[in-house]
């Protein structure tokens, strides 16, 4: 079956964790209406909940300037090749979700489809409170609507004329109350009680390539200190099992983070939604991260909080040990591993990350987000609708 010339909804989503939110929203959609055409720049989750996926998402998620710069040719043509897509198909609604670099300057770029009609909502709002306030005024010239994870982000746009709406963050839907790691035990062949490492690089080739080395040297360390323990690696699916392989020997679990998070004892972490998905399941866990020089110098010029992992920004206090930049190294994360191995600073991470999940909201965010783009897809059709002096009517709608 060939795809529809036009479509109800246009998603872009440029990173697994925007695919994962957008294939959740798509099938509560579709659920309420089983005839919505929705057309997608997105991965897998998005195909599975029915999208019309045109452009796949696989090796798009960089991060660090001197990525960015490296592959900027690649990304200019990739948005103009997404403008005259979404032209073509003539969306009620077209939700941009978080890779803000890119999604709201295509959203700027289609601001001739504002004129027609098509309502623009973006879903995650950038951390404009964590660097560059000035940024919020653009933000909000460039959506008709803002979809915001936490209850202190709207004000900081409503107060340039865009609706911005906090509807509670998708993860807490997303995560079940209750994991069972058993099946996970069984895969990896652990006795019951035995104690589990998890080590997490991050979803891009260039995290893992920078930190996987330095987590397997930890995790060695680890081993020599406290003696027999488990160490598993998460895999991302979309990068390859060489580039794991070049820098550890350690099982490689695909697909289940999850799953692992509610089997580990500790994590090591890579800063990003990963954390917050780990600590809402209750992982105590370090964050660790680094990034190129350049970029990092321009990091710590602009942020302006005391926090970079997402638990603790949440929960505005230092929950999980962060390790940036040249903190990272192995005797600081074996230091950090012991002491979220047992005694009171275990219990203490335990004790606030038990908090997580009621900070973010109290769940509904993806019914939440559905039921705004039911009132936008009425908004868009009716905006595309004009109605001329004799009261007869046209319509642009597919």
């Amino acid at each position: 079956m060939g795809l529809s010339p036009t479509c109800d909804v246009f998603v872009l989503a440029g990173e697994p964790s925007g695919d994962a939110y957008a294939g959740a929203v798509v099938a509560e959609l579709r659920r309420r209406q089983p005839e919505l055409v929705c057309a997608a720049m997105g991965g897998p989750e998005l195909a599975k909940a029915g999208a019309e996926v045109e452009q796949d998402i696989e090796g798009l998620a960089v991060m660090g300037l001197f990525p960015v710069l490296a592959r900027l040719p690649q990304f200019i043509r990739l948005g103009m090749r997404m403008a005259q897509v979404v032209r073509q198909r003539k969306p009620k609604v077209l939700l941009t979700i978080d890779y803000p670099g890119f999604n709201l300057r295509l959203a700027r770029r289609l601001a001739d489809l504002r004129a027609t009609g098509t309502r623009i909502v973006h879903l995650v709002a950038p951390q404009v409170w964590a660097w560059k306030p000035r940024r919020a005024k653009s933000v909000a010239r460039s959506v008709d609507r803002l979809l915001c994870f936490f209850p202190f982000e709207p004000p900081l746009f409503t107060r340039f004329g865009c609706q911005a709406d906090f509807i509670g963050h998708p993860l807490v839907d997303l995560v079940p109350n209750a994991l069972d790691g058993q099946a996970i035990e069984r895969e990896l062949g652990l006795q019951s009680g035995s104690r589990l490492l998890l080590l997490a690089p991050g979803s891009r080739e260039r995290e893992v390539s920078s930190l996987l080395p330095i987590y397997h040297h930890a995790a060695e360390a680890a081993a020599r200190r406290f003696g027999p323990l488990t160490v598993v690696i998460a895999k991302v699916p979309d990068l390859p099992m060489d580039l794991y392989r070049r820098h550890s020997h350690y099982p490689l679990v695909e697909g289940h983070f999850r799953e692992l998070c509610a089997r580990a004892h500790v994590g090591i972490i890579a800063s990003g939604t990963a954390t917050l998905e780990a600590g809402i399941i209750g992982l105590p866990h370090i964050i660790a991260y680094r990034m190129d020089r350049i970029s990092a110098a321009i990091a710590r010029r602009v942020i302006r909080t005391q926090h970079v992992g997402l638990p603790n920004l949440v929960l505005g206090r230092r929950v999980c040990p962060e390790l940036l930049q040249d903190q990272l190294t192995v005797p600081r994360l074996v230091a950090h591993i012991e002491r979220l191995w047992d005694g009171d600073a275990r219990t203490a991470c335990d004790g606030n990350l038990s908090l997580l999940r009621q900070r973010l909201g109290a769940g509904g965010a993806i019914a939440r987000i559905a039921d705004i783009l039911c009132e936008e897809l009425d908004l868009g059709k009716r905006s595309q609708t004009q109605v001329f002096p004799t009261g007869r009517t046209t319509t642009t709608d597919a």
